[in-house]
């Protein structure tokens, strides 16, 4: 597998893409003996992913992780597809909430890859880790890992830039799923999402890895956006009414990846939809300092403002 077959199959038809995705789930099911399940977000793309999965295995085991920081939409609809009959669902929980996530480890903020390097900076013991994350030799200063210089002013802030969320709230309680029923998980991750993504199912050589690392199935690998919205037009399905709201990602509520963007909507969302849970969230703190104030800082890099404080100036 190589970047230019990947590229090929991207430009396939739809048609071809639901039959490729319906032979990656026939494998993946019968290799392991029927001991997998379908991670479903509630999202759109997982939606997708679980009708494919049900045309094959109509009784499968789709589990949704309430983490506490979903959006209300999609907790009402996975209970909705909870109790309609046909659907096979289990609801599981992180052990922390995030709130003490965000007090323990620190706030999610920029992107996954440089709150990372902010942290493992802050913490680490090793020079090897500080020459990789600060890009001070040659070989390391084009890596996506490096810290840039405009978020350089958060290694040095009171409050901690953490990627540790995901991980806590999400990553720990599907492994811990997994181990407790001895089951695979089947994702709708698409290699387009992201550069990291792409490059993971080169490496694993298509959408089914059963060796070396995690054994997972991707059915949606090859997919794009417009396919998942094709298809769902297609087939008629119904999807969580976030969407009709304006929703452009239906991840967590209040993570700020992304959210420095001026094209990113989430937060003037969560602000006009769930004002209550838009203030719980901002009073969060990390060594004393509020959410509020982080969020504060990351969106003035761009010239962008928290919408109720944007609101507020407009006033005067």
């Amino acid at each position: 597998m190589d970047l230019k077959e990947l590229k090929e199959r991207q430009k396939w038809t739809l048609d071809q893409k639901i039959d490729h995705s319906l032979g990656v789930i026939d494998q993946f099911i019968s290799r392991l003996n029927g001991q997998v399940y379908v991670g479903f977000s509630g999202g759109k793309d997982s939606t997708v992913l679980l009708d494919l999965c049900r045309v094959i295995k109509p009784d499968i085991k789709a589990v949704f992780c309430n983490t506490g920081n979903e959006y209300p939409d999609i907790v009402r609809f996975v209970r909705e597809l909870k109790n309609t009959e046909g659907y096979n669902i289990d609801i599981i929980y992180p052990k922390l909430k995030p709130k003490e996530v965000f007090d323990k480890y620190g706030f999610p903020l920029v992107s996954k890859e440089q709150s990372q390097s902010i942290y493992e900076v802050r913490h680490t013991k090793s020079q090897s880790v500080l020459n990789r994350r600060l890009g001070l030799e040659a070989k390391y200063k084009d890596k996506p890992s490096v810290i840039s210089d405009k978020w350089m002013f958060l290694v040095r802030a009171k409050f901690e830039t953490s990627h540790k969320c995901c991980s806590v709230l999400k990553k720990e309680p599907f492994h811990r799923y997994e181990k407790e029923n001895n089951v695979y998980p089947i994702m709708g991750i698409m290699a387009s999402e992201s550069l990291l993504r792409e490059k993971m199912y080169i490496r694993q050589g298509g959408c089914n890895s059963f060796e070396g690392g995690r054994i997972k199935s991707l059915p949606l690998s090859i997919w794009f956006e417009e396919d998942i919205w094709a298809y769902i037009k297609k087939r008629n399905l119904n999807i969580a009414d976030i969407y009709n709201k304006g929703a452009k990602r239906t991840g967590c509520m209040f993570c700020m990846y992304g959210a420095h963007f001026k094209d990113d909507n989430r937060l003037q969302m969560c602000y006009d939809m769930y004002p209550k849970m838009y203030n719980m969230f901002m009073n969060y703190t990390n060594n004393g300092i509020t959410y509020r104030e982080a969020a504060r800082k990351v969106l003035a890099v761009n010239g962008l403002e928290l919408p109720d404080e944007k609101k507020q100036l407009e006033l005067f």
